[in-house]
Order: C-alpha cells, then structure tokens, then sequence
C-alpha cells in the first residue's frame, strides 16, 4: 500500500464535505496529497441549508499538514502530464502523472481516469471515495451511523453518490437507508 495518496478534486471535495476530513485524513494512516492543477479546479461545496456554493479553503489543510500540494517536477513527469491532457482534465492528467512515476496512489471517482489506468495497465494503486470512507470505518471502528452521517453530508454538500453501477453502489444505500 502506497503511503501517499493523491487525491483529484472530485474526491478531496467528497471528504471534505464529509465533515470529518481530518478524522478520515488522520485515521487512515495514509498522507493526502492534492496536485497543484486539482486544487486549481473549481472547489465548491453547497451550503447544506441553502445549497448556495461555498468556495472551499485549502490553506488550513495544508498548513495542518493533513494535505500536500504536489506538482510534476521532473521532465518525465511534465511530459506524462502534457499527453494525459490529450484525454483527461488537468487535475486527474497531473495527478495520474505524478502517481505513476512517484509510485504513490489515486483516488479519483473520475470513470475516464479509472478506465485508461486500466485499459493502459498503469501500476497505480486506485482509491475512490467509498474505498476511503471504508477503510477508515474499518481501521477506526467508525460506527454505521456516523458514516451515515458522512454520507449524507456528501450528498448534501457535493453532490456526490455512486452510481447504480458502481461497485460500492449497494454499501452506500445500505448505510444510507438504516
């Protein structure tokens, strides 16, 4: 297991959501890492009440040290970047790239960046949110309810929930619905 995990935009927003970042972050026993062209992206969430959007503030987690801003420093890795944006965004091209040539993980929920890593056989370690949120109830012993918490926090404030084809689609309705 990957002792860095990169996190795109779509996930880091999910956990931040949540409301337990640093729980999760902390929990883990695994280092969150953003590139710079994700935290770059558009990083909102919806006010629970009002659903207005809310830009979210990355400084605090960074200077907590629960998240490290990473950017393609070798040649390699900016070249890697450059051909990835032929078929991806920039935060998930810059983030596939730095994973794979620094052999640190991804997670992304991003199903383009899921399927060139597998269609391509890159040796990356693949998290999404759902895999997150679950290997932390387990390592934590978090109880269902207050993952419950976490989903529906998620759902409220990213707009985020697995689709029916999903893998974790049955898990999270399972939670949800207790």
């Amino acid at each position: 297991m990957a002792s860095i995990v990169i996190q795109d935009a779509c996930v880091l927003i999910n956990l931040i959501a949540s409301g337990h970042f640093e729980e999760i972050a902390g929990g883990c026993g695994l280092r969150f890492a953003i590139t710079q062209a994700a935290a770059g992206e558009a990083m909102f969430l919806h006010n629970a009440e009002t659903g207005e959007k809310e830009r979210i503030d990355l400084a605090p987690l960074m200077q907590n040290g629960m998240l490290e801003k990473l950017v393609a420093e070798s040649e390699n890795e900016k070249l890697r970047f450059l051909e990835l944006t032929l078929n991806l965004d920039d935060g998930e091209a810059e983030s596939m790239a730095i994973a794979e040539s620094r052999n640190f993980a991804l997670a992304t929920d991003d199903k383009k960046a899921r399927n060139l890593i597998q269609r391509e056989g890159l040796k990356i370690e693949l998290w999404s949110t759902c895999l997150l949120l679950q290997h932390w109830q387990n390592k934590c012993r978090v109880s269902d309810e207050i993952v419950k918490n976490v989903l529906t926090n998620i759902f409220k404030r990213a707009r985020y929930r697995p689709k029916f084809s999903h893998p974790d689609f049955d898990w999270w309705v399972k939670l949800t619905s207790k």
